[in-house]
């Protein structure tokens, strides 16, 4: 089979195992992977957590992938704002959309729009030192915090907000949030869930990190814990238990810090947002389980809260050229169009773990293989039509080469303990490659 021209649009996890499949499915293929970003690797270096390197050393992987010659990172060049999809599809064989789902999905409830309601997006891409979301800056001279949603980006939010700058000296927490957190007088943080203890979404391994915290202490309503859970499936049925063990465990934990605490709340609903142009509190309706489903009881009552953070998914939002629908672009198996395929998150909603996109991006590249058997279209420009278009629309695009350098000058300016410190400005890290040469 000839090689085949591919741009694969978005470098995080999903864009990386597609890459990674191509290479051995294709040798003979040139890849681009373009990213509105300066830095690869997507939410790798937005979304996963500060405080948990150990998960960002799968970029590791990713690096080898970017040591084959027929694959380029092209950053700081974003789909619809610096080159459209109709291009793309113009100069490559195979367009590649691995975008993930850049949306917050809203609550729904009157008072969303109110100062101090984030989406969850929004607030981890800040505290993570994503270049667009630098100056969403929260007010944290608050005292209490609610949280929506049940499952691990929900405790990251909670956990990070209550951590001390002695827990958080090993993280790559980005300066500017680091600056509001530390020196935030917040007491307590409410996590808030529609459904019951034993449909928590969350993993044990991030349930059992509130009991290693320093100044807060995490408390639940035993009442709502079931005696034991079972199921047919006994994996599900092992991760439950644990689960409720460790709710159960966190009464006999210690109070480090006198009136700081991290609720965790069940059986809830948010039903509107309180406050003038500033929230004040939020009244939810308690819940009920009929027929596996949450379903409300008509029973309410309020948190007096200062911040709200939801965490209830995300989704896709429009883009022009693709067929978005029920927030994520449709497709057949991956196949959105002739040319045109979607995988990771945009392919089938935010769900999974990291490791979840290899086997989604691999099954995705089989069929992407099966339909080019034929091979590509050697009229079809490939990298060089990007660098072309590059130049007339003058992108400064960023190489690996180039992120390598902007790598090495945030390890270099990190703290003792520290693995890097970020830069959250995109001229910041165009000067860096510039100063280098």
């Amino acid at each position: 089979m000839a090689g085949l021209k591919i741009c694969i649009v978005g470098s995080g996890p999903a864009g990386m195992y597609t890459a990674g499949a191509i290479v051995k499915k294709s040798p003979e293929s040139q890849i681009d992977i373009i990213d509105k970003l300066a830095t690869p690797y997507g939410l790798v270096r937005a979304g996963v957590a500060p405080d948990h390197q150990t998960t960002k050393n799968v970029t590791r992987a990713y690096d080898k992938v970017m040591e084959n010659d027929n694959v380029r990172f092209v950053g700081n060049i974003g789909l619809g704002s610096d080159i459209p999809l109709a291009k793309l599809r113009e100069i490559y064989d195979i367009v590649v959309i691995a975008t993930g789902t850049p949306k917050d999905r809203s609550l729904g409830i009157p008072g969303e729009d109110k100062d101090g309601v984030f989406g969850a997006q929004t607030f981890v891409y800040w505290y993570n030192g994503h270049p667009e979301f630098a100056d969403a800056v929260p007010n944290l001279d608050i005292e209490t915090a609610a949280v929506i949603g049940n499952g691990n980006v929900a405790l990251d939010v909670a956990r990070i907000l209550m951590r001390t700058a002695d827990e958080m000296a090993a993280s790559d927490l980005a300066d500017h949030a680091a600056a509001e957190i530390f020196k935030s007088p917040l007491k307590s943080v409410h996590v808030v869930g529609r459904r019951a203890p034993e449909n928590a979404q969350f993993s044990s391994k991030e349930l059992s990190e509130f009991a290693e915290l320093i100044s807060a202490k995490p408390y639940t309503d035993k009442t709502l814990l079931p005696d034991e859970f079972t199921s047919e499936d006994k994996k599900e049925e092992r991760v439950v238990n644990t689960n409720l063990d460790l709710l159960r465990s966190f009464e006999h934990i210690t109070p480090g810090v006198k009136d700081r605490a991290i609720y965790l709340d069940f059986l809830a609903s948010p039903v509107e947002i309180l406050g003038g142009d500033a929230i004040t509190g939020v009244r939810f309706e308690r819940n009920k389980i009929v027929d596996g489903k949450a379903v409300g009881t008509g029973e309410t009552y309020e948190i007096a809260c200062q911040l709200l953070v939801s965490c209830i998914g995300y989704e896709m939002g429009i883009l022009e050229g693709l067929p978005v629908e029920k927030g994520i672009v449709r497709n057949d198996e991956g196949r959105v169009a002739e040319g045109l395929y979607v995988v990771g998150w945009a392919k089938r909603g935010p769900s999974g773990t990291i490791g979840t996109n290899r086997i989604d991006s691999q099954n995705v590249v089989e069929r992407m293989m099966e339909d080019f058997a034929g091979g590509g279209d050697p009229a079809k420009a490939g990298p060089a039509g990007l660098d072309a278009w590059c130049r007339e629309k003058d992108i400064h695009a960023v190489s690996f080469e180039d992120w390598k350098k902007i790598d090495a000058a945030e390890v270099a300016r990190a703290g003792e303990k520290s693995p890097r410190r970020k830069f959250v400005r995109t001229r910041d890290m165009l000067s860096v490659v510039k100063e280098q040469g």
